[in-house]
């Protein structure tokens, strides 16, 4: 009778122990906000939309090219998080060479308290943002810096803040996340002289990657200018960069000096400090990312091709049905990523971009058929004006069937 009566309760506080875990589980993508110098968001912008596990916001705070201040203001009032409540549905804050001044003070606090009593991530790059006091002493009087590795105030109090060119290297150490290790005997072959802004990481920090310094300068280990490192701040675990998102360690230019493996540590650096398992096999779901990113590029290009062809009266109607049906397959191959069946997502992405290919070849057929009557009609009016002008050419200087002599005429 005991056992009865206790079992309802035993029941219910079950299903509340199962609603609780649920209301735990984390989202299978990850909302993450980019910001910074407007020169980084578009590269930004190319790895959270590559990458499935992310869900981003890309504002632009800090100018550069054409993007002018009042329409940095205007992006700020339409894009970023109006409230506290709404920026805490982000779990990342990617802050790439930010200008301060672009934050409200209120803004500045939501973000500190935000990685102050919540389970967050975040980084900084180039050090203290900038060489330039402008730049650096706003970021170095934010509250948000705190809450970053890199101690600004000693950066900042140097006379001397760009680093000495020197070799790039990838900590191995048992005891390090599997964050940058995989890759690191690619990676070094390639940056023997590579440098960004001095850093000095604070107490507890964790160096994940470090430059050489000749001149012996460098902390917490002289000689030796911190790369890429976090530390773990209140709840969060933030991580602060050397260099810039458009130097060629993260946004490769030229062949020789690039660095393939970037959109993998980035990934890497917010699945780490978000609380997600690294992927057992990096390599593996290396390339599916290449390979995902590899299709949105051929996607541009076929949709480029095929709205020529329309231009020139063909109809793309059957081509653009099959190109969905691909769309689908991708889709499907970023379920079993976000599954963490990155096998089945690696065999799943192949299928269509071996499908990409066969469409490539009938949208250039299209193409080859829509420019066929552009091309003849072309030939048939070139052909034309060259035997009309030929007929008239021959009729009166050959010919001469409509010359007539002009008579003599005397003198007197």
């Amino acid at each position: 009778m005991v056992s009865r009566s206790l079992s309802p309760i035993f029941i219910i506080l079950l299903l509340l122990s199962a609603a609780t875990v649920a209301a735990q589980e984390k989202p299978r993508r990850i909302k993450v906000i980019g910001t910074g110098k407007a020169e980084s968001t578009p590269i930004l912008a190319t790895w959270f939309n590559t990458e499935p596990s992310t869900d981003p916001i890309i504002v632009a705070t800090r100018v550069w090219g054409d993007i002018t201040p009042q329409d940095i203001k205007r992006f700020m009032r339409i894009y970023f998080p109006r409230n506290y409540e709404q920026l805490l549905e982000y779990e990342f804050y990617f802050m790439a060479q930010v200008d301060m001044s672009f934050f409200t003070p209120q803004q500045e606090k939501w973000i500190f308290d935000a990685l102050s009593n919540y389970e967050k991530g975040g980084v900084n790059t180039r050090s203290i943002m900038s060489t330039h006091d402008w730049l650096f002493l706003p970021w170095r009087d934010s509250p948000i810096s705190d809450a970053f590795p890199n101690d600004v105030e000693a950066i900042a109090a140097a006379s001397e803040h760009q680093g000495e060119p020197g070799e790039l290297v990838i900590k191995n150490d048992a005891d390090l996340p599997n964050i940058m290790k995989p890759f690191k005997e690619p990676i070094e072959g390639v940056f023997g002289q590579y440098s960004g802004l001095d850093t000095w990481p604070k107490p507890g920090s964790v160096i994940l990657s470090y430059t050489r310094n000749n001149r012996n300068e460098g902390h917490p280990v002289p000689g030796q200018i911190a790369h890429v490192f976090y530390w773990k701040w209140e709840k969060s675990i933030t991580f602060t960069f050397q260099d810039m998102v458009y130097n060629t360690f993260w946004s490769p230019r030229e062949a020789s000096t690039s660095n393939p493996y970037a959109l993998d540590i980035i990934a890497n650096i917010i699945w780490f400090s978000t609380g997600r398992e690294l992927p057992e096999d990096p390599l593996k779901v290396h390339d599916f990312r290449r390979n995902l990113y590899t299709f949105n590029i051929q996607k541009s290009l076929l949709i480029s091709l095929l709205d020529f062809a329309e231009s020139f009266g063909a109809n793309p109607d059957s081509e653009y049905e099959k190109l969905g049906e691909i769309e689908d397959i991708v889709s499907d191959a970023s379920d079993d990523y976000l599954d963490r069946d990155f096998d089945s997502a690696y065999e799943t992405v192949k299928v269509a971009l071996e499908r990409m290919r066969d469409l490539e070849e009938e949208a250039s057929e299209l193409k080859n058929r829509a420019l066929f009557w552009v091309y003849l009609v072309e030939w048939s009016v070139t052909t034309g004006v060259f035997l009309v002008a030929g007929f008239v050419l021959w009729t009166l200087m050959v010919k001469r069937a409509l010359y007539r002599e002009v008579g003599q005429t005397r003198t007197f």
